[in-house]
């Protein structure tokens, strides 16, 4: 592990996935890999609900150059203890149009009837993920700490920051955001700055474009669940007849 990213989901860290992956060479790991690996979504729940103490951290970041985004974020202080040589990037946003994009995942996203249906299938990686989610971000000991309204939100999010700038050692903390692009990070891991354009992802108004494509492959399966279901009953009665 190279770089360990503490700060929040919805601060770019989509964005920065990428750029750290051209810069170290080796893959970002990213709360998409909770989604989609229930290998992973496993040792999450595991080491989250267990509570377990001096954890290898190998066995979720071997092969990995650097991690962002929750789960991960929240514990980089451990990380830090873990990865001694790693260095740490606090990815930060103004607090306003940060919890306007957390709104937007949230509500057409995270509470669509598509999420919310799949996240109830027991021993899924999204069922796993949701309790991860709720524990870890949502929850009294996760970062909202339970925080219900924006201003709340916010003052968390504030609060936060504030305690990686206060908590890791100045040489080795680079305070960023995604909109600088690539020269403070190529200056900060001692690298020379890519001749391709910065690669900004997941942009906010994409979220609505993500909430629809989501909802339509829902549908689809159920269609073709459907269409499955009534083909065998048809083929069923033709073959006893």
């Amino acid at each position: 592990m190279k770089v360990i990213c503490a700060g929040w989901g919805r601060t770019g860290t989509r964005s920065l996935k990428y750029a750290l992956e051209y810069i170290n060479k080796q893959p970002s790991y990213h709360m998409q890999n909770i989604l989609l690996n229930k290998q992973d979504a496993k040792k999450w729940h595991d080491l989250i609900f267990n509570d377990k103490k001096n954890y290898d951290w190998e066995n979720i970041y071997r092969g990995y150059g650097a991690c962002l985004d929750f789960p991960s974020c929240n514990y980089y202080k451990e990380l830090m203890e873990f990865y001694p040589d790693a260095k740490v990037i606090l990815n930060l946003r103004d607090d306003k149009s940060w919890v306007k994009s957390w709104n937007v995942l949230n509500n057409k996203i995270l509470k669509s009837f598509t999420f919310r249906f799949i996240a109830k299938l027991p021993n899924t990686s999204f069922k796993l993920q949701k309790d991860i989610h709720n524990e870890m971000i949502l929850g009294p000991r996760g970062a909202f700490q339970n925080a219900k309204t924006d201003e709340e939100k916010m003052k968390r999010f504030n609060e936060w920051n504030q305690s990686v700038i206060d908590n890791v050692p100045k040489d080795r903390l680079l305070i960023y955001k995604a909109s600088e692009g690539w020269e403070p990070i190529c200056k900060f891991l001692n690298v020379d700055i890519p001749d391709i354009p910065f690669p900004y992802k997941n942009k906010t108004k994409n979220m609505g474009r993500m909430s629809i494509f989501i909802n339509f492959i829902f549908i689809i399966l159920v269609v073709a669940i459907i269409s499955i279901i009534c083909s065998s009953i048809f083929w069923g009665v033709q073959y006893f007849q």
